[in-house]
């Protein structure tokens, strides 16, 4: 193998690379150039469609004209489109004109310098005539076409000249003209001049260009060779010139016109075979399949050497990122629709993540859906000029979900059909496009940072041999590792493993899995995304995949291991939020008891609860307060049945002013507000507590930290005018008759916001 070295969209630079004999017409083309009559100009078109290969086949002929006799022969390739300004135009031609002439006479030896060379007769009437034809170019922009009355073929020159007023000393323009054709009729050289991509000029441009070499510069002895696209060139000449026929107008200007000879679409493979294989390899089982696709997709988008050479490009780009890691079938298939089918292949890279998506079970496609990609999909193959019954069965081969025949008469069942899951399996393990776990490769010059595939799932199962830690470990590490949306590859991986087919978890180490899974937690929290709820998605991720370990598994073991991680785990944070979701799924706490809320059991549920409440108060609240995630393990410890003991040490350290503000600041976070219902889960009078904190702003309203609560409270009171001192009189008052104040029936303005789920 060699390293990919990308070609690029040049014409060939030698014979050795011309692999459609093109060396022998040029060789044909520049004899024609050089060997017709020389008492007046000629005009050679060389004509094909872009990508054909005109670049290359003029390249080779002015090789050939460059290897003649230097004295005898000058080649001068002119560049209109470098040219901003169009009264330039005919400046710069002639000047490249001089410079061919004084180089015919230095090869011939009729100058002996620079000097005499830039002095020497004939440069010298070239450029004058250029200098006195500059105004009439002027004249003629001016006037935006050519004087009325002239003719294409015979008197243009002269009726400028008379509408130029001949402002200019010396002989009139027809006069110099004259003399310079002589000249360069005695010359005895040939000057050829070629000019690519005639066709991509701007309209106005071409129009300029082709009266240019017909009508102004039409000298003898001078050639010229124009490349173009004849339906491009003729649709330019109509636009430009506002002729009807650019066709019958170019007639008139080329007098013999060859057409690029067309490769045989054989020889094309052919050579994009014996490339793809100087830089990828290809499993020996899986080349018949790429063989196929040469042939089926390479016969229909290989069509000239221009879409050969930007499809290997295309390879030579992705592949040193994925070779290895996708199939390469698969891929050479893929690149040939992005060169020769982009509205296809945009389609493509939608479709195959939304069957991503539907293979995780994250989404789920309806009718109405499954209509609207199809019809996306019929509009993007008639924009590429292609047909379903020409592709299904290629769609079938590389994507997945296509069904080629639909049953039903009322419904477009053609995509997002139902995978077998062990053909799933079978495209992951040959890294298929087809495979969710490789699709996203195929689309992205590098793999994503947060890419999971099936081979980082096993490598997490096999440090089980390792222990808890070497899993926590691992994933903390993926953590780390962060995508372009964001997602971190531990998040990425907690999700593909949460879909994982239950059969297939029975065979894991679940008691070492969930245990480090379950230390990784609160790392993975530190700089994870959050859910709607303000907690760590990475927490929601592992608890849902906690729920499909629990469905696969007997319930004895899963408990078991469950209360394992309650007891051992060092993840307080992500423990104090399953036992909030045990505590209202059990309804232990709150009225709305969710039996699908709930991992465990009740005796499980409790078991776990009696260990969380030992692990809180071996802690005590001083050592919670110092944990991230403080404001959960407050609550999860009141509200699974410690609020009591809870109260008491609150009590005996709320008596300082600054660890009460510092308390109460742990109770409300960004995403929630502090209500009565939340002070009153860990203080006996909560009126009394907010008159504190409030008389403390009262007595400085710089204590930001009271004024900051105050403010919470209100929020969550929905309390934005008013005596807020009348209100907190009327709160005092009804605690201290006992009444609850979510049971207030008179819609007072501080009727207590029920947060349960949030604190």
């Amino acid at each position: 193998m060699i390293d990919p070295v990308l070609h690029g969209d040049r014409p060939i630079q030698s014979e050795r690379e011309d692999r459609f004999g093109f060396t022998a017409l040029a060789d044909r083309i520049a004899e024609a150039l050089t060997m017709q009559a020389a008492n007046k100009g000629y005009v050679f078109g060389l004509e094909g469609k872009w990508g054909s290969g005109k670049s290359s086949l003029l390249g080779l002929t002015l090789m050939k004209l460059r290897s003649e006799d230097p004295s005898k022969v000058a080649a001068v390739e002119f560049r209109p489109w470098l040219i901003g300004d169009r009264d330039q135009l005919l400046t710069a031609l002639f000047e490249d004109l001089a410079k061919a002439i004084a180089g015919l006479q230095h090869a011939s030896g009729d100058a002996t310098g620079t000097t005499a060379l830039a002095a020497s007769d004939v440069v010298n009437q070239v450029r004058k005539f250029a200098r006195h034809l500059d105004p009439v170019g002027k004249l003629s922009g001016v006037l935006g076409t050519f004087v009325p009355g002239a003719t294409l073929a015979g008197d243009i020159l002269e009726k400028i000249a008379s509408a130029a007023a001949e402002d200019v000393d010396g002989p009139t323009l027809v006069a110099q003209k004259e003399k310079l054709a002589k000249s360069l009729l005695e010359l005895n050289c040939r000057i050829i001049v070629a000019i690519d991509d005639v066709d991509r000029l701007e309209p106005k441009e071409v129009s300029e260009l082709l009266r240019l070499v017909r009508s102004v510069a039409d000298f003898p002895n001078v050639s010229y060779l124009l490349c173009y696209d004849g339906v491009a060139l003729s649709r330019s000449i109509e636009t430009g010139t506002g002729v009807a026929n650019g066709t019958a107008y170019l007639e008139k200007i080329v007098q013999t016109e060859v057409a690029v000879p067309r490769p045989e679409a054989f020889a094309l493979r052919r050579w994009f075979t014996d490339e793809l294989q100087t830089f990828v390899e290809c499993p020996e089982e899986r080349i018949p399949y790429l063989q196929q696709v040469i042939d089926r997709t390479g016969g229909r988008v290989l069509q000239n050497p221009r879409a050969v050479i930007r499809v290997l490009d295309s390879l030579r780009v992705y592949w040193p990122s994925l070779a290895g890691r996708v199939d390469v079938a698969d891929l050479v298939w893929l690149r040939m629709i992005a060169v020769g089918s982009p509205n296809l292949y945009r389609w493509i890279e939608e479709y195959s993540g939304t069957s991503v998506a539907l293979a995780s079970g994250r989404v789920h496609i309806t009718d109405e859906t499954r209509d609207s990609v199809a019809r996306e999909m019929d509009a993007a193959l008639t924009s590429d000029g292609l047909k379903w019954d020409e592709l299904h069965f290629e769609f079938d081969e590389h994507l997945p979900g296509i069904q080629t025949l639909s049953y039903n008469k009322n419904k477009d069942e053609r995509l997002f059909a139902q995978t077998d899951p062990l053909i799933r399996v079978r495209a992951s393990r040959d890294q298929r496009l087809a495979s969710p776990s490789h699709a996203r490769l195929y689309f992205t010059l590098i793999a994503p940072l947060d890419g999971v595939s099936e081979f980082d799932i096993a490598d997490l199962l096999a440090a089980e041999r390792d222990g808890a830690k070497a899993i926590a470990a691992m994933v903390v590490k993926m953590g780390q590792q962060k995508g372009d949306a964001g997602a971190s590859k531990a998040e990425r991986l907690l999700d593909q493993m949460r879909h994982v087919d239950q059969e297939v978890i029975v065979g894991w180490p679940i008691e070492k899995l969930i245990l480090g899974l379950a230390n990784s937690a609160d790392d993975l929290a530190i700089n994870a995304n959050s859910d709607d709820w303000g907690y760590p998605r990475v927490w929601y991720l592992l608890t849902a995949l906690l729920r499909q370990v629990r469905g696969a598994i007997p319930e004895r073991r899963f408990e078991a291991a469950l209360t394992a991680m309650f007891a051992e785990s060092s993840s307080l944070g992500f423990l104090s939020y399953l036992l909030r979701g045990e505590t209202f799924g059990h309804g232990f706490f709150g009225d709305r008891p969710d039996p699908h809320n709930r991992l465990c059991s009740r005796e499980g549920f409790e078991a776990n609860r009696l260990v969380m409440l030992q692990r809180y108060k071996a802690g005590g609240v001083d050592r919670v307060m110092e944990e991230r995630h403080a404001t959960t393990m407050l609550y999860a410890w009141s509200q699974a049945g410690g609020r009591g003991e809870l109260a008491d040490q609150v009590a005996a350290r709320a008596s300082n002013d600054q660890w009460l503000l510092a308390f109460l600041k742990k109770l409300y976070g960004p995403r929630s507000t502090l209500s009565p219902d939340g002070i009153a889960s860990f203080f006996e009078a909560p009126a009394a507590i907010v008159r504190r904190v409030y008389d403390m702003h009262e007595a400085d309203p710089e204590n930001e930290m009271a004024a900051e609560i105050i403010r919470s409270i209100k929020s969550n009171l929905q309390f934005s005018n008013g005596d807020f001192e009348t209100r907190l009189f009327e709160w005092e008052s009804r605690e201290a008759s006992s009444e609850h104040l979510s049971e207030e029936a008179t819609g007072s303005p501080l009727q207590v916001t029920h947060d349960d789920d949030n604190p």
